[in-house]
């Protein structure tokens, strides 16, 4: 990675293409720091996203987004929201325009992705790996040059890394300092579109769970504890063992590995508690995507680390992979691998940046002081 920009204690990297932050301080100043240093990615996309993509083509009405824009932020924790207080301060955009951008997920369709996690016999007992395919809709693979990884290192709490478009702040794909790792997979083919309007937003919570979380055991008491506004299934693990949670808006079952050492998920609940029979006609393709990464996991088991990894994640459906080929209407807009015992990502934007490292083990360091070493 190289040294870009800082501003107030924050300090802008890339890796490749990357946006990568390391954010220090209380939620404001974290707030303040990420909105100066990605100051023209955030107005871009406000223009690109927000403006010109889903209010002039798409004839979305500002007031509608404005209302899910709020139906998302006003349930938001108070440190949170600080975030986006101090962004709107440095940013060039009003809170009203921030609070947009960071929506930018919620004016689309849901798509479908992938998360596979191996460990164990399938990685010959060297680290646990995660890997995963953030699927969306067409546009949002432009949306995605302005990736962005965010470590915030607040002055309490976890420090967290969060893997989102720029001025995104929730956690659909997360790692913090203790090597909890987390990835977010719509359910909607099992746990059906019931919303609840009421609850704070699953992915907010998710963020706050990394940040206040550091084992396994504490993340379980987590799902025992919220209720999920939507249905989804995220996979977490920390540096030993993998562990799907099939997360309805009504209850949550805890799956355990596939076979002892492995664990895919895509859109649809697999348990067999739920007594749930899927049709062919589910969606997403979550049925084909399920038994390709599976049968990819039992191929290379024994030898699965993040090289592998990468093959796995790069092989497209019609190749017995899970990735979406790179025309259609849904499409693979962003990969990560996570080995969380040494705290290091790789991510790829396909068509925009290949395979990139990113190590959050210096990121998170720099909290007591001392100079990353990048």
């Amino acid at each position: 990675m190289r040294s870009i920009a800082s501003f107030e204690g924050g300090r802008l990297y890339r890796s490749g293409k990357i946006n990568v932050l390391a954010l220090h301080g209380s939620y404001r100043r974290m707030g303040r720091q990420y909105g100066y240093l990605l100051s023209r990615e955030l107005k871009s996309l406000y223009k690109k996203g927000v403006a010109d993509y889903f209010q002039k083509s798409k004839g979305i009405s500002a007031e509608e987004m404005k209302k899910a824009a709020m139906s998302l932020y006003r349930f938001y924790p108070q440190r949170f929201k600080d975030i986006m207080l101090g962004m709107a301060e440095t940013s060039g955009l009003s809170l009203e325009e921030q609070i947009m951008v960071n929506a930018l997920e919620l004016y689309g369709p849901m798509s479908g992705c992938s998360g596979i996690i191996a460990w164990g016999e399938y990685t010959h007992d060297q680290p646990l790996v995660a890997g995963r395919n953030y699927d969306w809709f067409e546009k949002y693979v432009e949306f995605a040059q302005s990736l962005t990884v965010t470590a915030f290192n607040p002055d309490s709490g976890i420090p967290t890394a969060i893997i989102t478009f720029a001025g995104v702040v929730y956690a659909t794909t997360g790692l913090n300092a203790e090597g909890i790792f987390l990835e977010l997979n719509n359910g909607l083919p099992s746990g059906g579109s019931l919303i609840y309007a009421n609850r704070v937003p699953a992915v907010v919570s998710l963020l706050a769970s990394l940040n206040d979380f550091g084992s396994l055991d504490q993340m379980d008491a987590f799902f025992n504890t919220t209720r999920t506004d939507f249905a989804f299934i995220i996979n977490a693990a920390d540096p030993s063992r993998g562990v799907s949670y099939e997360w309805a808006p009504f209850e949550h079952r805890l799956r355990c590995a596939d076979a002892e050492g492995l664990l895919v998920s895509t859109n649809h609940f697999t348990d067999p508690s739920w007594g749930i029979v899927l049709q062919d006609q589910a969606g997403f393709e979550t049925v084909l995507r399920r038994q390709n990464l599976l049968s990819l996991g039992h191929e290379k088991k024994g030898r699965i680390d993040p090289e592998a990894m990468k093959e796995i994640l790069d092989t497209p459906m019609d190749k017995g992979g899970a990735t979406w080929p790179v025309d259609g209407l849904y499409r693979t807009t962003y990969q990560t691998i996570a080995v969380p015992a040494s705290l290091q990502l790789w991510v790829k934007v396909p068509g925009f940046q290949n395979w990139t490292d990113v190590a959050l083990k210096e990121l998170f360091r720099e909290r007591s002081g001392e100079t990353p070493s990048i």
